[in-house]
């Protein structure tokens, strides 16, 4: 074979594997850029669908969330309205258990003051009647120990009225006539003087 066909052999083989790269570049290409395109249509329906369920489940968690802060809302006014009954509740049996308590005190301030008063009026007229019955018995004593001492004082004066006549020269009484003026003289200041009343009837 001469050397033109092996050139030209040549040439057409480095040809043909030439376009058979070039083809195959091309064929890789397309499918790489058909590839690429697929994957973005795929990404951008995955981040449709991404976004869809991100906005679903944001909706869901807004809608889950404002229910949750409805309810905690409803369970705080309920529990404040139980609070406020159970201290309302409290705060009536206090102010009943309070007058309960000042009513039995002013009760039992009262009977212990009424007893205090029964015992000080029997105290006073005890005292009062012990005190008459002592003021009595002194008067009585005082009366007795006057009668005494003006009889004393009769019977001194008749003693020494008879001595001084006596000394006068007079005769003596006899012993009758004297215990007569004995008796008389005692007896004397009770028929002169005024009756003294007794002590009950001072």
């Amino acid at each position: 074979m001469s050397l033109s066909e092996d050139i030209t052999r040549l040439t057409k083989t480095l040809r043909e594997s030439h376009d058979n790269r070039v083809a195959s570049v091309s064929a890789q290409r397309a499918a790489t850029g058909k590839q690429l395109a697929d994957l973005q249509a795929a990404h951008r329906e995955t981040a449709a669908t991404q976004r869809k369920e991100l906005q679903e489940l944001t909706a869901t968690l807004r809608q889950n969330v404002a229910t949750m802060i409805h309810d905690l809302d409803a369970e705080r006014a309920r529990l404040t309205a139980d609070q406020r009954q159970r201290l309302d509740t409290f705060k009536r049996n206090l102010q009943q258990d309070v007058a309960s308590f000042i009513n039995t005190q002013a009760t039992a301030r009262r009977a212990n003051h009424a007893h205090q008063r029964q015992s000080l009026d029997t105290f006073l007229s005890g005292l009062q009647n012990r005190t008459s019955s002592f003021l009595a018995d002194i008067h009585a004593a005082r009366v007795a120990l006057q009668a005494d001492q003006t009889s004393a004082q009769q019977a001194w004066q008749q003693f020494t009225a008879e001595q001084q006549e006596i000394r006068a020269g007079k005769p003596s009484p006899s012993a009758d006539a004297e215990t007569s003026d004995e008796f008389n003289a005692k007896a004397r200041p009770r028929r002169a003087g005024k009756r003294r009343p007794k002590a009950s009837e001072e």
